[in-house]
């Protein structure tokens, strides 16, 4: 700790020992001047006197406090039992039961303020970080100006490395959006870095299956880390020790990583380095130990970390981040120093393409074009009166000998073939050719298809959806298009003119997985979305004040103000149903309404439905 962090972290311990040293002394008195009075309403006088004391005690240093005035007062009924046994004064009796009067008094005062801190925590949390992004995003362009002249107890990638070797993670964290108390890059530019390298990485392996050669690039490695000392970093201390410790770990934290490495502020204490210099889980682990280890030398504490890897463990950017955060409360809860990203049970899919060369992949996804057996499924999406509103659309691969193939597996080999056109074609033209059918028999019925970020980087989409779509003879205003939240906020510029010829086309655009990892409302306003939808993430956990709760509803209460509907994705009960159409959601979707539909099955389904 900072010698200006030690005077006041000193000065605050010593108010606390010396107030605590003149209630005792009071207490005493107090408990000594009613032994030689003998009026009874001045004895209870002092006992009430005694438990304002104790009240304001207990107020002014939170849980410390309350252990003490608890301690004291435990003492005083002891004291008037002992008279009592002696006496047999009834009146005695009064001053106990104001005694124990005091401790109920004090447990209900800190619970309910444990309570409303803990409520409160969460939604500052929200609120802080938004705020955050809004002042990065006003003030991006001072930044840099005033980077040089900051205070030296703040991080200052000057004092890194010497200017001329700047690298370009380094010279990236310097000049994008920073964290307004350390200056490393915050929790967007995390993210939008991570994705901009993902994308990368996705193009690589395009121009090389282009090429028809193997592409062998190192993984993209996420270390999720969270820095904290139980004594130090404590509200109990005040916002000026707790800001001092962050800073002075993220300094650290930032020497002590290799300068080709991206280093970030999640938020609080949680920090995340972004590497593409490991090619193993082990060499990764042993990096973090290293960090470990230099920051402990002065600190000491508790370092916990995550990691997650780009392509094994995520798709996107966020997920990725997601992922790492969750190895890295694995470490917490096994006591761990650090954890790789270990997928549950249900999510853990054997797949026959991990074993399969680059060339047996193409073969197998040009056989599966050619055979019919990529398609489309459809799931019915409703209002909160359960009136059926439309469809959206999913892709699925049914592979002979191997039945359905995992979609989030697959459209990373599609991707890596170089198929990941292709299937956007085959998405589109299905999609819109079953909206054509279906409107005529509703014309009031929706389409909602999926773009993924590859797909949005594309220079002629537009031209080539509104291609298909007029080919297709279908309503464009029926149209919804999904824009992935990850594809968005990594590159809202790049994509701005595309999202807008949709929009003067009279397409619909909703911003999908709304929530997921670190989805920001900063790209609400950018982009011309009209519908929200909420990521199953949320949906899946709605119990009374858990965080999955708080934070669905703060959001839809937020979308609301907005004037933006909202749609849950993934309802699979009746008490999510009603829970999130309480909230204020307006569509919903999810196995708990209806299973996704193949194309044979819709034309039945909205027949039955209307009758």
């Amino acid at each position: 700790m900072d010698y200006d962090a030690k005077k006041i972290f000193i000065r605050g311990k010593i108010a606390f020992i010396v107030t605590s040293v003149i209630y005792i002394l009071l207490f005493l008195a107090g408990l000594f001047v009613q032994k030689f009075v003998f009026i009874e309403y001045a004895r209870v006088i002092i006992s009430v006197f005694l438990v304002i004391m104790s009240f304001f005690v207990n107020l002014l240093f939170g849980i410390p406090g309350y252990w003490i005035t608890t301690a004291a007062t435990v003492g005083q009924i002891f004291v008037y039992s002992s008279d009592y046994s002696q006496k047999k004064d009834y009146d005695i009796l009064v001053l106990i039961a104001v005694a124990l009067l005091s401790i109920l008094v004090d447990t209900i005062f800190e619970f309910f303020i444990l309570r409303v801190g803990a409520r409160m925590d969460t939604l500052g949390r929200i609120l802080s970080d938004e705020k955050a992004k809004r002042i990065s995003y006003e003030t991006d362009a001072m930044v840099a100006k005033t980077t040089s002249s900051r205070s030296g107890t703040i991080v200052r990638h000057e004092d890194i490395v010497d200017k001329p070797a700047y690298t370009e993670a380094v010279e990236t964290s310097r000049t994008t959006t920073l964290d307004p108390l350390t200056t490393l890059p915050n929790r967007y530019t995390i993210n939008e870095y991570t994705g901009v390298r993902i994308l990368n990485y996705k193009k690589a392996f395009q121009d090389a299956a282009d090429k028809g050669i193997t592409c062998y690039i190192k993984p993209i490695y996420v270390v999720y880390l969270t820095i904290s000392d139980p004594v130090r970093f404590s509200a109990d201390n005040g916002h000026i020790i707790v800001d001092l410790f962050i800073q002075t770990m993220a300094h650290r934290l930032r020497e002590a990583a290799d300068s080709k490495d991206f280093v970030g502020r999640i938020a609080n204490n949680e920090f995340a380095i972004v590497t593409t210099r490991f090619t193993e889980d082990a060499d990764v682990i042993s990096y973090t130990e290293k960090l470990s280890a230099e920051l402990k030398k002065e600190h000491g504490g508790l370092f916990r970390a995550g990691i997650a890897q780009y392509p094994r463990d995520a798709m996107y950017a966020g997920e990725l981040i997601q992922h790492a955060e969750e190895a890295m409360y694995q470490a917490v809860k096994n006591n761990a120093e650090a954890m790789v990203f270990e997928p549950s049970e249900a999510e853990k899919r054997s797949s026959f393409l991990e074993d399969m060369t680059i060339d047996e992949i193409k073969d197998l996804f040009d056989k599966a074009f050619g055979n019919n057996e990529i398609f489309m499924v459809y799931q019915p999406r409703f209002d909160a009166a359960k009136k059926l509103t439309g469809f959206e659309a999913f892709v699925r691969w049914e592979c002979p000998g191997h039945g359905t193939v995992d979609t989030m597996n697959f459209l990373f080999y599609a991707e890596k073939t170089g198929h990941i056109f292709e299937l956007g074609e085959l998405s589109l033209r299905q999609s819109f050719e079953t909206l054509a059918l279906i409107n005529e028999i509703d014309p009031s019925l929706t389409m909602t298809v999926n773009l993924s970020a590859t797909q949005l980087q594309m220079p002629d989409l537009q031209i080539d959806l509104l291609s298909v779509a007029e080919e297709s003879g279908c309503n464009l205003k029926n149209i919804i298009i999904d824009i992935p939240a990850d594809g968005a906020g990594m590159n809202v510029s790049g994509i701005q003119n595309t999202l807008d010829a949709f929009a003067s086309s009279g397409i619909t655009m909703a911003l999908d997985n709304f929530g997921r990892c670190y989805s920001s409302l900063n790209s609400i306003p950018l982009l011309p979305v009209s519908i929200i939808k909420l990521d199953g993430y949320f949906t899946h956990d709605l119990q009374e004040e858990s965080s999955h709760d708080v934070l669905t509803r703060s959001i839809i209460s937020l979308m609301k103000e907005l004037d933006i509907p909202v749609d849950a994705t993934n309802v699979s009960s009746a008490e999510q149903f009603t829970k999130l159409r309480e909230y204020g959601c307006t569509y919903f979707q999810g196995t708990y309404l209806n299973e996704p539909l193949k194309r044979s099955q819709m034309i039945e389904y909205i027949k039955n439905y209307r009758n």
